[in-house]
């Protein structure tokens, strides 16, 4: 029962018969479980038998996730080189997913993922350019994971602004990573972070947003 952590209830007694999602199990006369991060157990009694079932809490899923996204505005200074993107904030309740190194998407468990990513473009030069953005598993590009997209030139003294979406489905093992990576035909190009708006208010706009889930 892997799925079984952090602290725990316990039942002693002689004989003690156990109902997980209705498949009936014998168990040892000592019943230590535990319920993680999104599983809630609940305990009922009937003529000696205990029936324990198991579900989704207030998170609503049992899979793991992440969510990350980076403060910064990322620049470049050469046309032909490609610059990896970096995240450098994530949501306090991640739950097996985690950035390693400022840049790598890296679940603790084996299976298979969904990764997301909005990127916040910016051209300051008054020419349309074209950016490409792909990803890289373990240091290695990924075949056929790259797009491309055309931010737009400034117009009335305003940069011009592109939001990319992508999405990528994934096994990954123990100790795989996933990086984003782009470049741009014009060092104009950048993944900016805009501040909050005052009127009307609006939040923040990252650089880059990026997420993680188990399928």
């Amino acid at each position: 029962m892997n799925f079984l952590r952090t602290m725990s209830i316990q039942r002693v007694v002689d004989l003690l018969k156990v109902k997980i999602a209705g498949e009936p199990m014998k168990t040892q006369s000592s019943l230590n479980l535990s319920g993680g991060r999104n599983i809630v157990f609940s305990q009922t009694e009937d003529r000696g038998e205990t029936t324990l079932t198991m579900q989704a809490g207030a998170g609503g899923t049992l899979g793991w996730w992440g969510n990350f996204w980076d403060t910064t505005t990322q620049e470049i200074t050469s046309t032909t080189t490609a610059y990896v993107v970096a995240l450098n904030s994530s949501d306090p309740d991640n739950d097996g997913v985690m950035v390693v190194d400022g840049s790598k998407l890296t679940p603790m468990t084996p299976a298979n993922y969904n990764i997301c990513t909005s990127i916040q473009f910016t051209n300051g030069n008054a020419q349309a350019y074209d950016a490409v953005i792909w990803f890289r598993k373990n240091g290695t590009d990924l075949p056929d994971s790259a797009s491309r997209i055309t931010v737009p030139g400034t117009h009335g003294g305003i940069n011009g602004h592109m939001v990319f979406y992508v999405s990528i489905a994934i096994h990954l093992d123990a100790n795989d990573y996933v990086q984003l990576v782009w470049h741009a035909e014009d060092v104009s190009i950048k993944l900016e972070t805009i501040a909050a708006g005052a009127s009307p208010v609006y939040p923040r706009i990252p650089s880059v947003i990026a997420s993680v889930f188990q399928v």
